[in-house]
């Protein structure tokens, strides 16, 4: 009977955590010129903890429109920077958001990354150096 307790708990603590991120989420967008490896459900974090993923991946004249959603619990001073980082070398791509000194974004007001960092891979350094060769 104990065990069917624990298992009940888990189930609930779990479930309860899923919607409590998934309801107090922020929108966030940003708009990237290059965007190689991001994709929906791509990993937002700060300080290697996952806070967000990516919602939506778009092409917008020419640019990398990404928008997505952040646990509000963690304020994001309005003067962040979002990168795009890998996990290793060829690792999974995700969204790194390097904190300023700002006053925070507003809560549960769609924050806009002005700040941003494009993602320049290993591949496509590559591809630059073969052209070099030619």
């Amino acid at each position: 009977m104990d065990y069917f307790f624990y298992f009940f708990f888990f189930f609930y603590f779990q479930f309860t955590l899923i919607n409590l991120n998934f309801n107090d989420s922020t929108k966030f967008n940003a708009l990237f010129k290059y965007a190689e490896g991001i994709e929906i459900g791509s990993s937002v974090k700060i300080a290697g903890i996952k806070i967000g993923e990516v919602t939506s991946v778009e092409l917008k004249d020419g640019s990398v429109y990404l928008s997505g959603l952040i646990n509000s619990a963690h304020p994001i001073p309005s003067d962040s920077i979002l990168q795009i980082q890998s996990d290793g070398i060829f690792g999974n791509k995700y969204l790194l958001i390097e904190p300023g000194f700002d006053f925070p974004f507003e809560n549960n007001k769609e924050i806009l990354f002005t700040n941003i960092s494009d993602s320049y891979s290993i591949d496509k350094f590559l591809r630059y150096l073969s052209k070099i060769n030619e």
